[in-house]
């Protein structure tokens, strides 16, 4: 019986550490949403995505993603794919794509944030904080 009720307690669990339900968040300010959705897209089609978050301010886009956990070792790998494809894609603008988890968690909190003038400054020093890292 306590067998069944451990099984039975640890399922859920299971099924929800197995979903492969990526999720992907767009902050663009400029209005275009042609690029946004096209980034979505290129994100969401990237398989080794967990979860990504882009945000467009002027020229610039800052993408913050997570690979899946057993393929962390491919992260730079998947990083620079993704910037690589961006960059054929937008010429005019200046990408960074971050597979740092400090990175993905503020540009998750620019989300949530309503003044533009912080959001540009914030992007502006994550990005300095990207490019010291590499």
């Amino acid at each position: 019986m306590k067998k069944m009720a451990f099984t039975l307690f640890l399922i859920p669990f299971f099924l929800i550490g197995c979903s492969n339900e990526q999720k992907v968040q767009v902050l663009n300010e400029s209005g275009d949403e042609e690029r946004r959705a096209e980034v979505e897209e290129m994100i969401k089609n990237t398989e080794e995505v967990y979860t990504g978050t882009a945000i467009f301010v002027e020229d610039e886009l800052l993408v913050a993603i997570q690979v899946k956990p057993w393929l962390g070792f491919k992260e730079r790998k998947v990083e620079k794919r993704l910037q690589k494809e961006i960059e054929e894609k937008y010429p005019d603008l200046n990408v960074v794509v971050s597979t740092d988890y400090k990175m993905h968690w503020e540009s998750q909190k620019l989300l949530e944030e309503e003044d533009q003038k912080k959001i540009s400054e914030k992007v502006d020093k994550l990005k300095s904080l990207a490019k010291e890292e590499t």
